[in-house]
């Protein structure tokens, strides 16, 4: 089959669960189809390897962030805040003229947060992949939010996410859920269960090599792209209450903050025994050498491929009840769960104390990625659902 694949980013290089998804989605379609990725990117793409050695054609516009613009569009307008800003008439014009030329047989849409170009898309063909419910979200936010003028906001970009997000589920040809907990949101709000299939995130078992010798001394890991408000709720969380916390019962304990966009810590991570690895190349060496993943989440959607990665790689994890929300773990069997701070402080301190405990846990959790969550796995189950062939179905 040909396949338009349009995403909100490009996806590499693998610094985010959602460019970790679709790289991979993207790598296992192309092994049997003709992919053309066609992208919005806030920075210019000058390299567009590994992925124009998997796909047919890679097209990359660059978007530059207009906050005051995309505020003003969306109190005017009907869409969402989220949508608006990825409105580009560069990237619409390179739509409609790749539509225009190409029959494709498949256009997957990866997010909603794209549904500002749904009126140039053929609907019959249309694959949309949620990655998350962005209502649900913005719901979590705007409760927690403490600045009256915020929450008004919140609430504007609810009610406008809640309203296009239905439609979009109702529009598309067939909606991929991460989750079957979404999934199951989304055929309750349309009613049409028969258009939402699950479609879980994933992990590369040959990249995320199991290593059962954990030291304490490997410290804690916290892997948080900032630019995502769960996730710098979830490391000011850490920093400010857990840390404390653990500091009472251990001084010495390393903490290993992975990601982007620091600065928007105004400093908090600047604290002794906490070290900051910033835009790294790549995450795969922190996760074979410390001696626990902490995922302190206290909003969001979705499924964290973060903690499907560190059960890969035989690293224990700590997370809260939203943490591993749609994976199918257990507290206790695969990983540990805690949602207060002080819950979450010794469950952190159990781990690196209990060695034992700690390789029990990590090759359970091994096991069940083994079992659930490989990639290739996935895709191949996701193709003869929505790219069938020999007789297979086709939706």
């Amino acid at each position: 089959m040909k396949i338009l694949l349009i995403s909100p980013f490009y996806p590499w290089p693998l610094d985010s669960g959602g460019k970790i998804r679709i790289f991979n989605l993207v790598k296992y379609l192309a092994c049997r189809h003709q992919v053309t990725l066609a992208c919005l990117n806030e920075t210019a793409v000058t390299d567009f390897a590994p992925l124009s050695e998997l796909c047919q054609d890679v097209f990359v516009v660059r978007s530059r962030p207009a906050m005051v613009r995309d505020l003003c569009a969306f109190l005017a307008g009907s869409l969402p805040f989220n949508v608006q800003k990825y409105r580009c008439p560069e990237f619409r014009e390179l739509l409609q003229r790749l539509l225009a030329a190409g029959s494709f047989d498949r256009v997957q849409c990866e997010f909603t947060l794209l549904w500002g170009y749904a009126d140039i898309l053929p609907m019959d063909r249309v694959l949309l992949d949620a990655h998350n419910i962005e209502t649900h979200i913005v719901a979590q936010l705007g409760r927690d939010c403490r600045s009256p003028a915020k929450r008004l906001l919140y609430r504007l970009e609810e009610s406008k996410m809640s309203r296009l997000e239905r439609a979009a589920w109702r529009s598309a040809r067939m909606t991929l859920a991460v989750s079957d907990k979404e999934r199951d949101v989304i055929a309750a709000s349309t009613g049409l269960p028969e258009k939402v299939i699950t479609v879980p995130n994933g992990v590369d078992l040959e990249r995320f090599c199991f290593r059962g010798d954990r030291s304490r001394s490997g410290g804690v890991l916290l892997l948080a792209g900032l630019d995502y408000a769960p996730n710098l709720d979830s490391v000011r969380f850490f920093l400010t209450e857990i840390l404390p916390l653990i500091r009472k019962k251990d001084d010495r304990l390393a903490v290993h903050l992975v990601g982007r966009e620091f600065q928007r810590l105004d400093g908090l991570n600047c604290q002794t025994g906490v070290e900051s690895h910033e835009n790294v190349a790549d995450v795969l060496p922190f996760f074979l050498q410390a001696a626990v993943l902490a995922v302190p989440l206290r909003h969001g959607a979705g499924t964290r491929i973060k903690i499907l990665e560190a059960m890969a790689a035989g690293l224990p994890v700590v997370t809260t009840a939203i943490g591993c929300e749609g994976l199918a773990v257990r507290h206790d069997e695969h990983l540990l769960v805690a949602n207060s701070a002080g819950e979450f402080a010794a469950a952190l301190l159990k781990l690196v104390d209990e060695p034992k405990l700690a390789a029990d846990l990590a090759a359970r959790a091994r096991g069940l990625v083994e079992e659930k969550y490989s990639w290739e796995r996935i895709v191949a189950g996701m193709e003869k659902v929505l790219y069938p062939g020999n007789g297979e179905r086709d939706v």
